[in-house]
């Protein structure tokens, strides 16, 4: 079952990004898009970057590529050096650096939430002017609602790898065998109901559990979907002035309900499960449904990377709760950045334009097949009938749940700051590690659901008043 509600809206939107919506669905091949672009070789510029990247698939394709000499037929005079590590560990690595200026790293992953913050505090480099001047860059092919969350005041001051929003995963093959149909457009309440039934009865024969949800301690990974979820029930961090209100009546039965789903309904061990453990789970057939990054539906419908289920499948929008005007669904790009105490900046950010260049695109899906190529960044992409022709079962899907995503109106409720999976301030990485480090406990059963909600409002508001917000 691929078909989901939105028809309409879907086709208006996809028609003005290229005429997606009149590609029929056909996400099953894989083959690769073309034999590779000869790029242009830049002999001008030179030396020797470090570069720091989050281990998402999307990266290790790059480390691949990079490895095998696709980006010194554009540049032979840089030398590269990557550290590619789990996110959490990146992150660390990353935030000391850069905000010590130490110059470990010429280039980094960083996102939308990280880049307003650090250029604000003069702590990375421009990197729009010389993009725009590269005329082979395509600047203007970046999707605007992530160009939009790496500017700070006239600058761009990071280039998007990828750009992802959120969207609901599911084993249409499961569902038939098990006689469930799942409504066109669920409620969380809905899909939690039809989770639990799938893991009870299947508990018999091969254990498969409803669903997989991020658990794992950390802002960036338990605390995304999670916070999407507030949103959808009408909840927020904070209210209007400030006040902390994850224990608000709206909040408090979406974190309820998340925790609980994942007693009740997700494999053992939830709370150690990210993004990419999450995505094992799902393409080695442990769980039947994963709501996560749009970003994981190229992987999922790649027969080399999903061999397994890729035929089966489904792709469907968020899930609401309180209204289907606001899912609350996360708005999200990883991209490039140089800081300020880059060692060789001009290398680096001549890196950070390959990686996110259209050339990079093309190079990585003739040599790697779409399953690994970034997507969710650039109009172009929508636009390729090569690619269209691998991702016509999501593609729609996705670009549509990029288009929903609000960060500026999160939820429903009035709040004083932007995100849609974070809260935009610079303490939040703190407090939101700390908090999902309290949900963590919730979720293994060590604290009581309630109890931790409370522990993690007192931190909130505590962090609002020490932060000057209040």
């Amino acid at each position: 079952m691929t078909a989901h509600r939105f028809t309409t809206s879907r086709r208006n939107v996809l028609l003005a990004a290229g005429g997606l919506a009149m590609v029929p669905a056909m996400a099953r091949a894989q083959t690769p898009a073309a034999t590779p672009p000869v790029p242009t070789a830049n002999s001008d510029i030179s030396g020797e970057i470090n570069v720091g990247m989050v281990g998402n698939p999307q990266m290790t394709a790059l480390q691949e590529m990079v490895n095998a000499g696709y980006f010194n037929q554009a540049y032979p005079n840089i030398t590269v050096n990557l550290t590619v590590l789990p996110e959490n560990e990146i992150r660390t690595s990353i935030n000391q650096d850069v905000a010590a200026q130490g110059g470990a790293y010429d280039a980094v992953t960083i996102s939308n939430f990280e880049v307003p913050i650090w250029a604000a505090n003069d702590w990375l480099t421009e990197l729009g002017e010389a993009a725009r001047a590269d005329e082979s860059y395509n600047f203007d092919d970046i999707l605007p609602a992530h160009l939009q969350g790496l500017t700070y005041e006239e600058g761009v001051y990071a280039l998007p790898f990828y750009g992802e929003s959120a969207m609901l995963y599911y084993r249409t093959d499961v569902l038939e065998e098990l006689g469930i149909t799942l409504p066109e457009d669920p409620t969380w309440t809905q899909l939690g109901e039809i989770a639990t039934q799938i893991k009870t009865e299947r508990a018999g024969s091969d254990g498969m559990s409803g669903i997989a949800l991020r658990g794992l301690i950390g802002w960036g990974q338990q605390l995304a979907p999670m916070t999407t979820v507030i949103n959808a029930f009408g909840g927020s961090w904070y209210d209007a002035d400030w006040n902390a209100a994850l224990d608000s009546e709206a909040s408090s039965a979406a974190i309820n309900w998340y925790i609980n789903t994942l007693q009740t309904a997700g494999p053992t061990g939830s709370e150690q499960n990210g993004f990419t453990e999450c995505e094992q789970l799902f393409v080695t057939g442990q769980v039947a449904m994963w709501y996560d990054a749009t970003s994981a539906a190229d992987f999922l419908a790649s027969p080399d990377q999903n061999p397994d289920y890729y035929q089966n499948v489904g792709y469907a929008l968020p899930p609401y709760e309180a209204s289907p005007d606001n899912r609350g669904n996360w708005l999200y790009s990883w991209a490039f950045g140089v800081p300020a105490s880059a060692p060789n900046p001009e290398a680096a950010a001549a890196f950070s334009r390959w990686a996110t260049s259209v050339l990079y695109y093309q190079t990585v899906s003739a040599v790697e097949g779409f399953g690994r190529a970034p997507t969710g960044a650039r109009a172009s992409t929508y636009e390729d009938p090569n690619y269209l022709e691998f991702a016509g079962d999501f593609a729609p899907t996705v670009l549509e749940a990029i288009q929903l995503a609000n960060p500026n109106e999160p939820t429903l409720v009035e709040v004083p700051y932007q995100g849609g999976q974070f809260v935009r301030i610079p303490e939040f990485t703190t407090l939101g590690d700390e908090v999902s480090r309290i949900f963590a406990g919730a979720i293994a059963g060590n604290t009581p659901i309630d109890e931790a909600i409370s522990q993690a409002n007192e931190l909130a508001n505590s962090t609002a008043i020490d932060g000057g917000y209040q």
